[in-house]
């Protein structure tokens, strides 16, 4: 079922005219340039596409890579919300070599990281996004923690926060694996600078959810051992 959810998607036009979009900063030497997150999650979960965000890898600076998106989008007039300044050198940025390990490394879940590329094709490099998205399951991604790796504790609280905000706006069901991470990412917390605290704070309760909402999503982070953020958002008068 859905292989035929897969198909249906890249035949819109939106996802047409994206791929061409795509297409078209290959040509002028991006190399991988792909469509992640929210924008693939909200045709994959029937949820509304957030704005349009493009990870490429290669020698293109990303300032100049903005140059050609502007040029591109107003060639193809696509539909979407596309936000030119968050086009994205993956390479420069953090050294990958390659778009999809951006995806799998720093997106926060399985159905997060599937990814539209430049061939007019959704692609699973997980193998379990495509599945997830149609049983509303949040699995996060572990790859940040492969090789030896060890996330900070400004990385593993934002998994956190991000997996949490997924249960409690969009009611996804979340594995076994993913629950030990978010409970045990609360140590994570006092290991952040008041700063980073605060970001938090503002970035991802306070900006996310208004204050009508804020006791029924206190409900589900608390389940997780979370629901202090919402009590520290109004102790400082932000709720």
């Amino acid at each position: 079922m859905y292989i035929m959810k897969k198909a249906a998607i890249e035949a819109l036009p939106q996802v047409q005219q994206a791929s061409r979009v795509l297409a078209e900063l290959e040509n002028q030497g991006l190399i991988e340039p792909a469509i992640a997150s929210g924008w693939t999650r909200g045709f994959l979960t029937d949820t509304t596409p957030s704005d349009i965000d493009i990870s490429y890898v290669g020698t293109v600076p990303h300032e100049r890579a903005r140059e050609y998106l502007r040029t591109i989008l107003d060639e193809v007039k696509p539909a979407g919300d596309w936000d030119v300044n968050g086009i994205w050198n993956a390479q420069q940025a953090y050294g990958l070599r390659h778009t999809v390990e951006n995806y799998l490394r720093f997106y926060v879940c399985s159905i997060d990281t599937v990814y539209l590329a430049a061939d007019g094709k959704l692609h699973d490099p997980t193998g379990y996004g495509f599945k997830d998205a149609m049983g509303r399951v949040l699995r996060l991604n572990t790859y940040d923690t492969e090789d030896g790796r060890m996330p900070t504790p400004a990385e593993d609280v934002y998994v956190c926060m991000e997996g949490c905000r997924r249960m409690a706006k969009l009611g996804w069901t979340p594995t076994s694996g993913s629950v030990e991470r978010i409970k045990n990412g609360v140590r994570n917390w006092d290991r952040l600078s008041p700063s980073e605290q605060e970001r938090q704070i503002v970035k991802k309760v306070i900006g996310k959810y208004s204050s009508k909402e804020f006791n029924r999503a206190k409900a589900v982070y608390a389940k997780y051992g979370w629901g202090f953020v919402f009590d520290l958002a109004m102790q400082a008068g932000r709720a």
